[in-house]
């Protein structure tokens, strides 16, 4: 978990994506959630509230998409844990837009108060940030997410599912 977000921060949450293309996320239990277009609504909103810096966020990207070709000789680069990325700035509900139909990888306040990770081989985002943050986000009800923690193992098919503690316990919807 710590490779994809700093580890920084007080608590991490996991959001699991919806279902794609009629094939169920392999994270998911079967409830019913939201498009990730309608989540990212609900999630901005958490983000842009525990911030003091809404409208300075990054956004990165990553370069290795062909359909960004056309300004790859004139956006912003950053290389990030050994990847990288187009830099776009803007406010946090700008995470909504896409940038040649994608989301951003990373995206950040300038007050670093927390950060998202969409790996793209990932079926869902990663959030670091305050303990308040991440609480709520996990009450939000049209969002599937769970605590989890900075040293947890994660990988595209897996995680790690070692004991956790009462308090993250209480906050996992099982």
């Amino acid at each position: 978990m710590g490779s994809l977000v700093p580890t920084v921060f007080d608590a991490y949450a996991l959001i699991d994506y919806p279902a794609r293309n009629g094939r169920p996320n392999p994270l998911s239990p079967a409830k019913t959630v939201a498009a990730w277009h309608v989540q990212l609504v609900s999630i901005i909103e958490v983000l842009a509230r525990t911030t003091n810096t809404p409208n300075e966020c990054w956004f990165a990207v990553w370069e290795g998409n062909t359909g960004l070709d056309d300004i790859r000789e004139t956006a912003p680069t950053a290389n990030i844990a050994g990847y990288n990325y187009f830099l776009v700035r803007g406010p946090v509900s700008r995470a909504a837009d896409t940038l040649g139909g994608l989301s951003p990888n990373l995206w950040w306040p300038a007050d670093h108060a927390w950060c998202v990770a969409q790996h793209f081989d990932f079926p869902c985002a990663y959030l670091g940030g305050s303990t308040d943050t991440v609480a709520d986000l996990l009450e939000l009800t049209d969002v599937e997410s769970r605590s989890v923690r900075v040293d947890q193992i994660i990988t595209a098919d897996q995680h790690d599912d070692r004991e956790t503690s009462p308090i993250e316990r209480n906050s996992l919807d099982d």
